[in-house]
């Protein structure tokens, strides 16, 4: 949380004055006014430009709203609780080229992927003190090049690839396979693993080191079945000596009750200042803070709407929303019992499943209910409520929001914990690689390449942070290490791209997800859903060449 935010504001206004350009510019010298040409040409401007990607990192992947939570609840660790078809809930019918959603992702990569390439471009005519700096800086902008088009090929499949900046309209794009756009990303992923710093020397918090770079070959590297190399480039983030799993309590909230894994998503514990050496990658955010970044709304969205709940004297449970739980949630989704549930059988001493990480009653705090001071659930204050779709409760994952912690100007009552409705937002940065999923995608590499044993191991490492239960080889699959998964990363991983990427998609939403499973509705996905669509507005646009559909749509 530093000068990264400071920097996206002043970018930001560049990048207004350029859009504003008409075409006529690109044949003038512009002297008064931000251009591409006058605006990419000292290594301080350069770097400006590639802070932007990671503001557009955030955005997309933290600050959307619903295409951002397409993420989540389309798959088999939550769901829209709305209605059985809002948005997206029903695959069939509503992932389609038409679909807003569909579109919103496929708009915002090639975007990042624009923005590289102009960065990519233009740094070959400014001149640097440091070849180091230059080198650098590439290979920042060819990391997140990287990022954009893996991202795309997990989603769509293959996909049109451009590694140069377009200046005039092109209608004439044609997709290349899965396998060249993911060989493209290897390309750009080794340049930048060799240029980028160490952990310890990156320049600001937020910013990709060698070790992101590693840790994403090691997912493109299984992707494309080269489960050896994708162990060696785990391997080099794990044993580096300057990543190691949390064990012990850290940072600021460590004087109050909570265990090792609450810590890891305690406001300002995220980046390594506060000891954490878990992590590879942050999106960085500080709440009022001028280029701070735009707030996530987790706790709005995947925080029940708890406030609204009655007893069944038909009296609220609580005086309306509130610090202490959770502040101003509305249970736009829910996690589906498989998370909330399922994966948790005969695992009492997993701290991930502790009271401290998934809350599953609340003290009800209404002196005019019956129930005050009683826990709402154990005392079945709320039998029978009205509770549609588990959107009013279901429980609280600590994760999603600052509890008992938010910041002072959204509460509105600092005696009782009451809050505003500005109480929606985890007000913290967020993971983008945590090593715990290294050790994941490591033990998946491990077992597709036939080493039940190592695999076993690497997921042990987890269980053991979490006083859980060791596994065994003959336990190992696919769908082990997904719970694995779930139970470690969730809200943190991707979901949907992670069962996208490991053609599990259909199949578990199918079982986990209660909108298809029959649960609350049987709505349909179809077999060929493992990837969605290409947007119809690209193809329609693309006339002077054919952009081909994916099967099924």
């Amino acid at each position: 949380m530093n000068n990264i935010k400071f920097l996206i504001v002043i970018f930001a206004f560049i990048s207004i004055l350029v859009g504003c350009n008409e075409d006529k510019f690109l044949e003038e010298k512009v002297y008064d006014f931000y251009s591409p040409e006058n605006s990419y040409t000292t290594p301080d401007q350069i770097d400006l430009a590639v802070v932007k990607l990671y503001e557009d990192i955030h955005t997309a992947f933290y600050a959307s709203a619903a295409p951002t939570w397409a993420m989540y609840y389309l798959t088999d660790v939550a769901y829209d609780a709305i209605s059985t078809t809002h948005r997206l809930n029903s695959w069939a019918d509503n992932v389609t080229p038409e679909a807003a959603d569909i579109g919103f992702w496929w708009d915002s990569l090639y975007k990042i992927i624009s923005n590289a390439n102009t960065i990519i471009d233009r740094i070959e005519y400014v001149e640097y003190q440091s070849e180091q700096e230059k080198l650098s800086q590439l290979a920042e902008a060819k990391f997140f090049r990287a990022y954009a088009y893996r991202t795309l090929a997990i989603m769509y499949g293959g996909v049109p690839i451009s590694l140069e900046e377009i200046t005039t309209p092109k209608r004439d794009f044609v997709r290349a396979s899965r396998d060249e756009v993911l060989q493209q990303v290897l390309i750009d992923l080794n340049e930048a693993a060799a240029n980028l710093p160490d952990i310890n020397n990156v320049k600001q918090d937020g910013r990709v080191s060698k070790a992101a770079a590693n840790h994403l070959l090691t997912e493109v590297h299984i992707m494309l079945g080269d489960y050896n190399q994708a162990i060696v480039h785990a391997t080099s983030v794990i044993d580096n000596p300057n990543f190691e799993l949390m064990t012990s309590r850290f940072g600021s909230r460590i004087s109050e009750p909570g265990d090792v894994f609450w810590d890891l998503f305690q406001i300002g514990n995220v980046n390594r200042g506060s000891g954490n050496t878990e992590t590879i990658w942050a999106s960085q955010y500080e709440h009022l803070a001028p280029g701070g970044g735009a707030p996530d709304d987790l706790a709005r969205f995947l925080v029940p709407q708890y406030w609204q709940l009655q007893d069944v004297n038909g009296d609220n449970v609580f005086f309306g929303h509130s610090s202490q739980n959770g502040g101003r949630g509305i249970g736009w989704w829910v996690a589906s019992d498989y998370m909330l549930n399922q994966i948790w059988v005969n695992s009492n001493n997993d701290i991930r499943n502790s009271d401290f990480n998934i809350i599953r009653d609340l003290e009800v705090d209404n002196p005019n209910s019956a129930f005050f001071g009683q826990m709402m659930v154990a005392s079945g204050a709320i039998e029978g409520a009205s509770n549609e779709l588990n959107g009013d409760w279901s429980a609280i994952f600590a994760k999603s929001a600052p509890i008992g912690n938010f910041p002072d100007d959204v509460i509105s009552d600092p005696e009782t914990g009451a809050t505003n409705n500005g109480a929606r937002s985890s007000f913290r940065d967020r993971y983008l690689m945590r090593l715990a999923e290294t050790y994941l995608l490591r033990a998946e590499a491990y077992y597709l390449n036939g080493d039940s044993e190592n695999a076993a191991n690497d997921i042990n490492a987890l269980r053991f942070r979490a006083n859980a239960d060791q596994i065994t080889a003959s336990e190992v699959d696919l769908n082990t290490i997904l719970d694995e998964r779930a139970r470690e990363l969730f809200i943190e991983e991707f979901r949907l791209l992670t069962l996208m990427r490991m053609n599990k998609l259909v199949e578990r939403v199918r079982i986990y997800n209660p909108m298809h499973n029959g649960f609350y509705s049987s709505n349909p996905i179809n077999d060929t859903q493992n990837l969605w669509p290409i947007p119809n507005k690209e193809i329609e646009r693309n006339t002077e060449a054919t952009l081909e559909q994916n099967p099924g749509y």
